[in-house]
């Protein structure tokens, strides 16, 4: 009798504490708050005519780090390709913080585009974005040999931890996301908490918050002004 009395509680037991497990809902997913960030009026709509820019990305890309971008430099005619893994090879989900937002069609995988030449590339932010693409050995790849061919990169927020892995980090004075400042620190990188800095034909950016000054420095950074 014993037995079954302690068996009974144990049940009764586990079953309370799984009850502190139910479906979510939409409603319960936190959105982050949405960075006041405005476009630049487009004063030449031809200006990036003739630039092609790659936008690295993955699921779980911060929304606003591609499609701020993305729109600017297609606004001005740039040609933006958004490359993904290959297992991701028709899109991606973007999301505003943890909650997914909206599907971005890929334009190529990482290992399609290492024949391409692109005049910018650009590393966006979201956590788990950035430990999905900074651990493909593809995409870091196009990358280095990106950088090797004298090509500038743009990275923002978590997206700055890429450069590490990549092996451009040392060295670099940079900005990312404080989350990984750390990890920038000890990869041998000069750490500022500006909106953005320019070393070495690499900008970056903290956060969502800087994407006017990000955007700022991809024009700078594609016609020098």
């Amino acid at each position: 009798m014993k037995n079954l009395f302690i068996a009974i509680l144990t049940l009764v037991t586990l079953q309370a504490k799984a009850d502190i497990f139910s479906p979510v809902n939409a409603q319960q997913v936190p959105r982050g708050t949405p960075p006041k960030v405005t476009q630049p009026r487009v004063e030449d709509p031809n200006m990036f005519r003739g630039k092609t820019v790659a936008i690295l990305a993955s699921h779980g890309v911060e929304e606003s780090e591609i499609r701020f971008p993305y729109n600017y430099l297609v606004a001005r005619r740039a040609n933006v390709e958004v490359l993904v893994h290959s297992w991701t090879a028709n899109g991606i989900t973007a999301s505003q913080f943890l909650m997914p937002s909206v599907f971005v069609k890929a334009s190529a995988t990482f290992k399609q585009a290492l024949s391409r030449k692109y005049d910018l590339i650009v590393l966006t932010g979201g956590a788990w974005n950035a430990q999905v693409v900074r651990s493909d050995s593809e995409a870091l790849t196009l990358i280095r040999n990106h950088y090797r061919a004298r090509g500038p990169i743009a990275a923002i927020c978590a997206g700055t931890s890429v450069l590490i892995d990549a092996g451009l980090a040392r060295g670099l004075t940079m900005t990312g996301s404080p989350v990984v400042r750390p990890d920038l620190k000890n990869a041998g990188a000069n750490y500022l908490d500006q909106p953005l800095v320019a070393d070495k034909g690499i900008i970056t950016s903290r956060s969502p918050d800087d994407l006017e000054y990000f955007v700022t420095g991809l024009r700078k950074i594609l016609i020098g002004r």
